[in-house]
């Protein structure tokens, strides 16, 4: 009689074992209705050089175009023809040729449809291919974390004049009126302090600018700065403020402890486990014997579902998969009879492959 994991292998999608499934727990399936599945993307990667086939034809049709259009301009009448209209026809020719140079940039890189990417198969309006012959299928597990992050600079120092511009930002001069009043006012400080009078500057004033002087001497700045704040208690405001800087790629983590109720288990465990260790890694390039360079490993695609159904809000992009670990009979030491070991754990962490934003939050639910 065929045990379990063949029967299963036979029978799971479609006859011969075709399409098969790593799935864990392979017994008592009802028992875990949350699963989380990795499937791995057979990436589609650009063959630069139709890109550069493309682009050097694309440059040649536009010379030509051009050079049409410049030849028909100085045949036409001198009396109707000005090099004004000369000038304006190059620019005409010269913006169509910068876009088309884009346009055909992003249809290299990104296909022919630069949509934004989405999260449900597609990226860059092109249907990703997913690998279902090593998908895995773990059970849910606890403490999924998270975690959505932006950074700013909050020592971020704006200074006199960066500080009279953020005031003068609504002001009808507007922030260049209010950067060369102070600019102005800086300089005149300066110009009166060095020679002894302060004008209508007040004594607070007249400190603040005398350190400022001070710092800026050659060898001794730092010191002859520090030493005139010291003695008239006056310093400068950095006008330091918090400003948005960039928002970090998303990193996951997941851990699951895999104890097979029977030999049938370990034998997927196994599968599982050099299945992930497998797409982890990129594929060496050889040339003459030598290895050159790497092929990007494959991206995952992430599924959080229960009862078949995806839960709402935990939703990932394609992520490349960073590390793996694996740590066998971290609580026993008893050996299956082919010599499996009978409990495995495992961890993997993952990196989205952009940064979401609110659009991502607000209409995908990511």
């Amino acid at each position: 009689m065929a045990n379990l994991y063949d029967i299963y292998n036979t029978f799971s999608s479609g006859f011969g074992g075709v399409n098969k499934k790593l799935v864990y727990p392979l017994e008592n399936q009802s028992d875990y209705l949350g699963k989380i599945t990795f499937t791995p993307i057979d990436e589609v990667h650009v063959d630069i050089r139709e890109g550069v086939a493309s682009f050097g034809s694309l440059i040649k049709e536009e010379i030509k175009d051009f050079g049409k259009l410049i030849t028909d301009a100085v045949s036409a009448d001198a009396t109707t023809t000005t090099p004004e209209d000369l000038d304006e026809a190059a620019d005409k020719e010269s913006d169509k040729l910068i876009k088309a140079a884009k346009d055909n940039a992003k249809s290299s890189f990104y296909g022919k449809t630069t949509a934004a990417p989405a999260f449900d198969g597609t990226e860059h309006g092109r249907a990703l291919k997913l690998n279902t012959d090593k998908r895995i299928s773990l059970y849910l597990p606890r403490a999924i974390q998270i975690q959505d992050t932006v950074t700013y600079d909050n020592a971020f120092q704006l200074g006199l004049i960066g500080g009279a511009i953020e005031a003068g930002m609504g002001t009808p001069a507007g922030a260049v009126g209010a950067a060369a009043g102070a600019i102005a006012q800086e300089t005149t400080g300066l110009v009166n302090t060095v020679l002894g009078r302060t004008g209508g500057m007040s004594q607070e004033a007249a400190g603040i600018l005398s350190g400022k002087i001070a710092a800026k001497l050659p060898v001794i700045g730092d010191a002859a700065g520090g030493a005139v704040r010291s003695r008239t208690g006056l310093t400068t405001n950095p006008n330091v403020r918090a400003i948005f800087k960039d928002v970090p790629i998303r990193n996951f983590s997941f851990a699951f402890q895999l104890i097979p109720t029977s030999q049938n288990e370990a034998i997927v465990i196994e599968d599982i486990i050099k299945t992930f260790r497998t797409e982890l890694y990129p594929t060496a390039l050889r040339a003459g014997g030598v290895n050159v360079g790497y092929k990007f490993p494959n991206r995952f695609m992430i599924k959080v579902k229960y009862n078949n159904k995806e839960i709402k809000g935990i939703r990932f992009l394609p992520v490349y998969m960073q590390s793996f670990n694996a740590t066998y009979n971290s609580a026993t030491g008893g050996m299956h009879s082919d010599g499996r070991f009978s409990a495995v754990d495992i961890s993997m962490t993952f990196t989205e492959t952009r940064a979401i934003s609110k659009t991502d939050v607000e209409d995908g639910g990511y």
